[in-house]
């Protein structure tokens, strides 16, 4: 019991991959309405007609 007591609370790498993935993605996720236009205008400057 002590055993498996031990082994639930140590954090596993998979774990700590995903937590630090979803603090990386939420600046992203809020920044990216607010500078939505310069992406689109960007995009369209690129972009090659014919």
């Amino acid at each position: 019991n002590l055993g498996l007591m031990l082994e639930m609370k140590q954090a596993h790498p998979e774990s700590l991959k995903m937590a630090a993935l979803c603090i990386a993605t939420i600046p992203i996720i809020l920044v990216y309405p607010f500078l939505q236009k310069y992406f689109t205008k960007g995009i369209v400057i690129g972009a090659v007609k014919g």
